[in-house]
């Protein structure tokens, strides 16, 4: 999080002054132009941390397994794979790539990452058909928090409290080196936060906000969520729930969004302000209020999916059917709001089309027939 605080201003001075800004323009709630970069800060923010933190770890704490965990070639390619992403968001920033494109690359880069050991196998095993969902999982969460970075503050939040309740459950699970890695990513986010939110003077970017979704995406796979013991089973099997539970939010914005555009015969794969932070926005909150909202459920649902393992499969049923309340109350809410806003909208435009009329009245403008109207 210092570190965060520190390089953050760096990077958006430099900037501002080579002209890597968001201007302003159709569907940007900004009026100036804002620095992008925020993701080469967190980046930064997290190697230092990592560079410094890792080897204390080791050397004076004695850490289980930690030498073995870094080690592995697993590290190496999630590092190589999410630098990857910041590179494609960085060109994506400046030189707005095809949503096609950049999808492309997303599955390559997560189809190197399954070859290189990250893979879910969730109780059934490490077959070719768990090594496809994978791919579609990390492309799925990458570009889910890539969409849910839409108004200030909310995904660099979104992040520190889905990494830190990820890193406590690998800390339950005695993966020691993942949960600092997460600690790192929380903390860099939380030292963003400090410039991203209402109003913002610097964005993630799509560098940032891909760079950090790929890291979430590859971590849920690689945190053990369920162990077997010698008398029986340690967790239950409820336990592999986990990183949906985490991940609720992000998930849960990008398909309500994918249905809303699809209801309402919109390409998928083009912007527009149908997000789950612009419906709370319908709903009369102020976009800080909304972000709020949004952190305050997400972390209502992430506190008790770390314990998820550690219940009964009944009580694990209970934690469940309250995350699934928790979003169905939200989700009452904020279609609501929309449903208000299209009343609004219908109204205004119903009284516009009065007016004009009226004023046609008042000018004694002749009425044109069919044909006059069809040739002007």
């Amino acid at each position: 999080m210092l570190a965060a605080l520190i390089f953050t201003p760096l990077v958006r001075s430099i900037a501002l002054k080579t002209g890597f800004v968001d201007k302003p323009g159709e569907r940007k709630i900004h009026e100036r132009e804002i620095a992008y970069g925020g993701g080469i800060a967190v980046v930064l923010a997290m190697l230092v941390t990592l560079l410094l933190g890792l080897p204390m770890a080791r050397g004076f704490f004695s850490f289980p397994k930690m030498t073995e965990d870094l080690s592995t070639p697993v590290l190496i390619v999630l590092a190589l794979g999410s630098l990857g992403a910041l590179v494609l968001g960085l060109i994506d920033d400046k030189y707005h790539l095809r949503p096609r494109s950049k999808l492309i690359v997303q599955f390559i880069l997560a189809s190197a990452a399954v070859a290189g050991g990250v893979r879910i196998t969730a109780l059934i095993g490490d077959f070719w058909y768990m090594r496809v969902l994978t791919v579609f999982w990390i492309v799925l969460i990458t570009n889910s928090f890539n969409l849910l970075d839409n108004m200030d503050g909310l995904c660099a939040g979104v992040v520190a409290i889905s990494a830190s309740m990820l890193g406590l459950v690998a800390l339950q699970s005695g993966q020691w080196t993942y949960c600092l890695i997460l600690a790192a990513l929380a903390g860099a986010c939380l030292g963003f936060l400090r410039y991203n939110r209402s109003p913002a003077s610097i964005f993630l970017g799509d560098a940032g906000s891909l760079f950090v979704g790929f890291v979430m995406a590859c971590f849920t796979v690689l945190v053990t969520y369920f162990r077997y013991g010698r008398g029986g089973d340690e967790h239950s099997h409820l336990a592999v729930g986990i990183p949906v539970l985490i991940l609720a939010i992000p998930l849960y914005d990008t398909l309500s969004v994918i249905v809303i555009r699809i209801r309402e015969g919109r390409p998928i794969m083009r912007g527009d302000t149908s997000h789950f932070s612009h419906r709370l926005v319908d709903l009369g909150m102020t976009r800080r209020q909304a972000v709020t909202t949004i952190h305050l459920a997400c972390l209502a649902i992430c506190l008790p999916a770390t314990v998820l393992g550690q219940l009964s499969e009944a009580a694990g049923f209970m934690i469940i059917g309250q995350c699934v309340l928790v979003l169905t109350i939200v989700a009452m809410l904020e279609h609501a709001g929309r449903s208000r806003a299209v009343r609004e909208n219908a109204a205004a435009n119903k009284l516009i089309g009065k007016e004009e009329v009226q004023t046609i009245a008042n000018k004694d403008i002749p009425i044109l027939n069919k044909s006059e109207e069809k040739q002007n």
